[in-house]
């Protein structure tokens, strides 16, 4: 057993054949890449000449093993990115186990009132009623609050990046023509391109002062927030559903203009039809960047951990998950670092969730169109 998974390994890095000469160098380049990964952890001001010298003897390789080379690098590409996953899961989680032992289910619920922790959705018109949601000193900690602003926040981005996401891929693909299509989808894609931090600069400057002069509203809001990350998911709901529906083949629209029906009856009923698990993948991927934005929203909404009241208050502003990190972590304490990171644990475990369900839904739609056709 062990004898037939090392000659597929050896397979799969150098080939059926390999040459004298390319066990050597392969195997010196691995021999390399151990040693410096070895010295990362054990003697770190070693890392740098021993790394050198791994890309020194890859690039030699290189010139004269191309093949074996190039089978090494794909590999080691591979699973360095699946054990940089895995750490990173692994440590999140392992990081979160305190405060998940002390505080259990607490860190879910209304801080205790008159002896015993509320439910978010038992209490009496649905207000909250506690006084401290977040106060490390007095060790109260409720992710209740910074839940629901992450919910307000992805719906109100969610509303705006998903038809005028959809909209705009529909328009490039379909309506735009060659020269504009070569100038509108790169000028949409330039969007991903700015920092977000500039969004959230330009949103509280330009749309709270706004919201304050239209609205009388005297803060930042969910309202500014949800728009500024709206426009900031636009460019991956725009690329990847205009990807999905280019791959939509011609002769499809073809034979329904040879049919009669107009633009926009082929639009409708054969190019978002047969697109449709790539649009919706587009739009799940844009709410995971909605729900996984930092800076912007950061800057937008402040400090503040407290839930609005009215709950559904647009025009309110709360800490969520992302932006309340970004405000405790440079200066928290142990426990209240612990909690960090299971806000970290409850955003991993949606993204990762919105991915599986994209997955689940793209398969679906998948097997629904190729059992109609």
């Amino acid at each position: 057993m062990l004898s037939a998974v090392t000659a597929d390994v050896q397979n799969a890095i150098l080939g059926e054949d390999p040459s004298e000469g390319a066990l050597r160098t392969v195997g010196s380049s691995v021999a390399l890449l151990i040693a410096t990964l070895v010295t990362i952890f054990l003697m770190p001001g070693l890392a740098l000449p021993t790394l050198v010298v791994f890309l020194v003897v890859t690039a030699f390789g290189w010139t004269t093993h191309q093949a074996e080379m190039a089978r090494l690098l794909t590999l080691v590409a591979t699973v360095l990115t699946v054990l940089t996953v895995t750490l990173i899961t692994v440590y999140l989680f392992v990081s979160a186990a305190p405060a998940f032992g002390k505080h259990g289910l607490d860190l879910l619920t209304i801080p205790i009132i008159d002896g015993g922790p509320q439910w978010f959705f038992w209490l009496d018109v649905v207000l909250p009623v506690a006084d401290s949601f977040w106060n490390p000193r007095a060790g109260v900690y409720s992710l209740v609050p910074l839940i629901w602003s992450t919910v307000i926040v992805t719906t109100i981005a969610g509303l705006i990046a998903a038809p005028l996401g959809v909209m705009g891929a529909l328009f490039i693909a379909e309506v735009a023509s060659d020269r504009l299509r070569e100038i509108a989808k790169p000028g949409v894609e330039i969007l991903a391109g700015i920092p977000s931090i500039v969004y959230g600069f330009i949103g509280f400057v330009v749309l709270n002062g706004f919201i304050q002069k239209s609205f009388l509203d005297d803060g930042a809001s969910y309202l500014i927030a949800g728009i500024v990350v709206g426009i900031m998911a636009l460019p991956t709901v725009v690329s990847v559903s205009e990807d999905a529906l280019s791959s939509v083949p011609s002769a499809m629209s073809d034979g329904s203009a040879a049919m009669g029906a107009t633009k926009w009856q082929t639009m409708k009923s054969i190019s978002v039809p047969a697109a449709s698990s790539g649009i919706s993948a587009a739009i799940i991927l844009g709410l995971g960047r909605a729900i996984g934005e930092t800076m912007a929203v950061a800057a937008i909404l402040g400090a503040v951990v407290q839930p609005t009241i009215p709950l559904f208050d647009m025009f309110d502003a709360s800490s969520t998950l992302t932006s309340a990190i970004a405000h405790n972590y440079g200066s928290a304490s142990a426990s209240t670092v612990d909690v960090l990171f299971v806000a970290g644990v409850m955003l991993f475990v949606i993204v990762a969730g919105m991915s599986v369900v994209s997955q689940y839904v793209e398969r679906r739609i998948n097997e629904k169109l190729q059992g109609q056709q």
